[in-house]
């Protein structure tokens, strides 16, 4: 990482965590500050939240077929603060500092959201880094104009790397009605992001007959303009169904559902078809349960399985999640990946390992 993007990302958050400070200086000396939920405490009318994730990460590739480290080492420390003074002013800022070892050690500094609002009658102004989630697709979100790429094989984002575009954003909330105005930079202090281009967007939210509804336009500098829309619609208490089109240079769509058992296993299966369908048209299949059962031992259990599929050159990747919760802070993290289809002839049959294996741990304070 450049030396001038290492030190904005610590200006940012050295402001960020000064603000707050100055503000608790004001406050009435005789204001006492009362506990909230872990990691918060209060002054007055201010909320203040520290946290901090540790994550250690081992990974294995077994068969692999190029000369390249079967072995990675990840070590993540993301700290997050928030603070909000009278349900009207918010700062929130995130980091990651990454460290890598696949034979060569490497570091990295992210800032993930630096960004500060303040709410005034019906309208949320904000502005810095932030993300942002348009689209309502799980692993696919052709609408998210301004989302964080999104990964079907990740779509939850496990190890939170995800960064938000540096903006000015303005909402307008009015019943069912809600606007929302956003000009995003591809960068700042002259840094642009390879791929982006500075981005001014809109976006209308209703609820149409139990439908919640949207309608995104966008318009990229140097490009043509962003036409989409997407819908969410829950049928009973168990079924969600969701959908988004999209069109630029072509047209692109996506459909799928959720469907929750009463024994607490939840399945969500989507279509995809991207704006160039002729490279593949993709299916992804999640099923998963948290607390596995209500018995003593099964309670701190999390269990998914995921399947991604290219339909049109039939290759396909199966993934394994298993988290196991212990005490209040500390988790176990297993994750394993195997692909298949015609050996480099297929999209995942260019992968070249038989199989990821990753295990790691988190501590959470």
């Amino acid at each position: 990482m450049r030396a001038g993007r290492s030190a904005e990302a610590l200006a940012l958050l050295a402001l960020l965590l000064a603000a707050p400070a100055a503000a608790a200086q004001d406050a009435s000396p005789d204001a006492a500050p009362s506990s909230l939920a872990d990691g918060q405490t209060q002054l007055a009318n201010d909320q203040t939240r520290l946290a901090v994730s540790l994550y250690e990460e081992a990974s294995i590739q077994a068969g692999l077929l190029v000369p390249l480290p079967w072995f990675q080492n990840l070590l993540l420390a993301e700290p997050s603060f928030s603070w909000r003074h009278a349900q009207r002013w918010r700062l929130s800022a995130s980091l990651a500092a990454i460290g890598s070892t696949d034979g060569d050690t490497h570091g990295q500094l992210r800032v993930k959201e630096a960004w500060g609002g303040v709410t005034v009658g019906d309208f949320d102004f904000s502005l810095g880094k932030k993300i942002l989630r348009w689209g309502t697709g799980y692993a696919f979100t052709p609408t998210g104009v301004l989302d964080p790429p999104r990964n079907p094989l990740d779509p939850t984002d496990r190890l939170g790397l995800n960064e938000g575009r540096e903006m000015v954003a303005a909402d307008w909330v009015e019943g069912r009605h809600a606007l929302t105005a956003v000009w995003a930079t591809a960068g700042v202090f002259g840094e642009s992001r390879a791929g982006m281009t500075d981005t001014a967007a809109l976006r209308y939210n209703t609820m149409v007959k139990g439908f919640d509804s949207a309608i995104v336009f966008a318009h990229d500098s140097g490009r043509r303009d962003f036409f989409g829309a997407n819908f969410t619609r829950v049928v009973g208490e168990a079924i969600e169904v969701h959908g988004e089109f999209a069109h630029r240079d072509s047209n692109a769509f996506l459909l799928g559902g959720k469907y929750m058992l009463r024994s607490g296993v939840s399945s969500i299966f989507e279509f995809y078809s991207p704006p160039t369908p002729r490279l593949g048209r993709y299916a992804f299949l999640s099923v998963g349960k948290s607390r596995l059962r209500e018995l003593p031992g099964w309670k701190q259990w999390d269990l998914g399985l995921s399947l991604l599929a290219n339909t049109t050159d039939h290759s396909r990747i199966l993934v394994l999640d298993v988290t196991r919760r212990l005490a209040d802070r500390f988790s176990f993290i297993g994750r394993a990946e195997t692909p298949g289809g015609k050996r480099w002839r297929s999209e995942y049959g260019m992968i070249p390992y038989s199989a990821l294996v990753s295990i790691g741990f988190r501590y959470q304070i």
